[in-house]
């Protein structure tokens, strides 16, 4: 675990925590490795979990379109926990991927104990329709 909460500590999202805070969401969280092509979250499915990228890449894609591609220290499954609505999209990883992920449960104590990181998730949402919009570079 202790590579994982190093690796959380280099998350913007997480940088402000302690490293025993961090140890506990490294602990909380479980790891899975995904291969190329395999699909982590599919469109209209509930989501039950908060993923960040430890290492590798995923592919957000809805119809056929690449919406988004996300790597090292980014996360994703954050709007369909805090709305609890299905999946808008795939997500597919395009090479080996290595996530930390975070159940509904401990997401849901997580943000309570620490609203700071609510405020970075909403930040990185609202960067990301900026982006989808045209409105920034990626």
């Amino acid at each position: 675990m202790t590579d994982v909460s190093s690796a959380l500590g280099s998350v913007p999202l997480f940088s402000a925590l302690s490293k025993r805070q961090l140890r506990m969401i490294a602990e909380s969280g479980r790891e899975y490795k995904y291969k190329p092509e395999y699909r982590l979250v599919e469109k209209g499915t509930t989501g039950d979990r908060f993923y960040l990228v430890l290492d590798g890449k995923v592919e957000i894609r809805k119809g056929g379109r690449v919406l988004a591609t996300l790597s090292k220290g980014q996360f994703f499954g954050e709007l369909s926990l805090i709305d609890e609505q299905p999946w808008a999209a795939d997500v597919i990883a395009v090479q080996l991927t290595h996530c930390l992920t975070l159940s509904k449960r401990v997401f849901s104590t997580l943000t309570r104990r620490h609203p700071e990181l609510l405020q970075l998730i909403l930040k990185e949402v609202v960067r990301r329709l900026r982006v989808a919009e045209g409105h920034l570079d990626s």
